[in-house]
């Protein structure tokens, strides 16, 4: 069997055509390369005064402050070129095994030779043609990928906001004030803004809580409640531990407490004076009983 004008024909139009499709391609994309500056622009700041009371009921005010600044930051901007390509060596090794099957078939085609069957030229060409289907689809499926990285000399900003938050206490002088019931105490803090309360809230303790159910309260424990209000921030209510108050409040009491008793009910009494190691652990003696 001989390949005929128009086979021959067909076969080096289909090596143009692998040819053609074997081609090089290239797509390129933009990307943010490094950091090359960062600018603030603007900061604003978000104060919240609150007023507060520590362990050692020491007043204050304490501000809470949100800072935030826009950032202006500049990044260079890159360009990435991909270029795609078929191997070549299987390209070139199709080719060359397709163009000479073809042009050993084409030997055989022109050869005066009418045998029948096919001559060697014809098993030879047909041979390589053949050999030629792997490197030609393997160079038409697979890529070769490279890629390079070019400084374009362009800056791409950006713009952000970052946020802190930081607290502190408000250290000028400021006016203050301590309710306890219906009696005040006010006054001036010093240069750091902090009024101890101490010593005031014990003369409130004394002038407000005189009655047997009130100072009951504090022996077991319940503590009393006050409102302190210092300029600039909202007032605020806080509690008084009765642990906090001084021995001489209850020893006052309970001296002209256990006066206005009698009989076995002032013996119980001094029972307690004798048990307890206070004032305030006499009188808790005795109402316990």
């Amino acid at each position: 069997m001989r390949a005929t004008g128009s086979s021959r024909l067909g076969a080096v139009a289909l090596a143009a055509l692998l040819l053609s499709q074997a081609g090089c391609g290239t797509t390129s994309e933009y990307v943010r390369g490094e950091r090359l500056r960062e600018v603030p622009l603007e900061e604003t700041h978000t104060d919240t005064l609150e007023t507060v009371v520590d362990a050692s009921y020491a007043g204050r005010v304490t501000v809470r402050r949100n800072t935030c600044t826009e950032v202006s930051t500049e990044f260079s901007k890159k360009r990435i070129d991909t270029t795609t390509s078929p191997p070549m060596g299987s390209l070139i090794a199709g080719v060359a095994l397709l163009g000479g099957g073809l042009l050993l078939m084409s030997q055989s085609e022109d050869s005066s030779d009418e045998e029948d069957g096919m001559d060697l030229s014809m098993t030879l060409g047909m041979g390589l043609a053949l050999g030629s289907i792997y490197p030609l689809v393997t160079a038409l499926t697979d890529e070769d990928v490279s890629r390079v990285e070019v400084a374009t000399g362009e800056v791409e900003e950006e713009r952000s906001r970052r946020c802190e938050d930081r607290t502190f206490t408000l250290e000028a002088p400021l006016q203050w004030s301590v309710t306890m019931g219906s009696v005040r105490r006010t006054g001036r803090t010093g240069e750091d803004g902090t009024v101890p309360l101490l010593r005031p809230l014990h003369e409130l303790v004394e002038e407000a809580i005189t009655d047997e159910a009130a100072v009951r309260r504090l022996v077991s424990g319940r503590g009393i409640g006050f409102r302190l209000e210092l300029e600039r921030a909202p007032a605020a209510d806080f509690r008084l531990d009765s642990k906090a108050l001084p021995d001489e409040y209850f020893r006052r009491f309970a001296e002209n407490y256990g006066r206005q008793l009698g009989g076995d009910a002032r013996a119980r009494f001094e029972n307690c004076e004798l048990i307890g190691k206070s004032a305030r652990e006499t009188l808790e003696c005795y109402w316990s009983q």
